[in-house]
């Protein structure tokens, strides 16, 4: 079996440039880092506020909330206890019923439908800077 060296050089070279030329740069996988979760602070210098203060909320709260039929027909009342975060944006999520009106599951899901079409809010400072914070809302239900 005879070599021929030149033969073997071209189809050498011919292997490497076709290869280089088809190769593909994969780019090394970033390391993944999980972000921390934002800060939500329970206690801030300034609370978080309803556009136009408590007053505005109540009325706000008055013209919107409905009462539930069967609540009335049983004359269920008492006060729904919501914990909500107002944003660093003044955004209003993850609300939750802490304590229920006793009975009336209807009477929590509108006071939750309530809170969830409020506007946005003045958000909560801590040290001058916009923070995620915390807020109790009680909302009662009178016929």
């Amino acid at each position: 079996m005879k070599f021929n060296f030149k033969k073997i050089l071209f189809i050498t070279s011919l292997h490497f440039i076709c290869g280089s030329t088809f190769a593909q740069e994969v780019p090394a996988p970033k390391p993944t880092t999980n972000p921390e979760p934002p800060q939500i602070y329970d206690i801030v210098d300034q609370p978080a506020e309803y556009p136009g203060g408590m007053a505005a909320m109540n009325k706000f709260i008055a013209e919107n909330l409905k009462y539930p039929e069967t609540a009335k027909e049983k004359g269920i009342q008492g006060k729904c206890y919501l914990q909500f975060i107002v944003s660093e944006t003044g955004q209003v999520s993850n609300i939750k019923v802490k304590k229920g009106v006793v009975d009336c599951k209807e009477c929590d899901l509108e006071a939750v439908r309530v809170v969830k079409a409020m506007p946005k809010w003045k958000p909560g400072q801590k040290d001058g800077k916009n923070v995620n914070m915390t807020y109790t809302l009680p909302v009662s239900f009178k016929p």
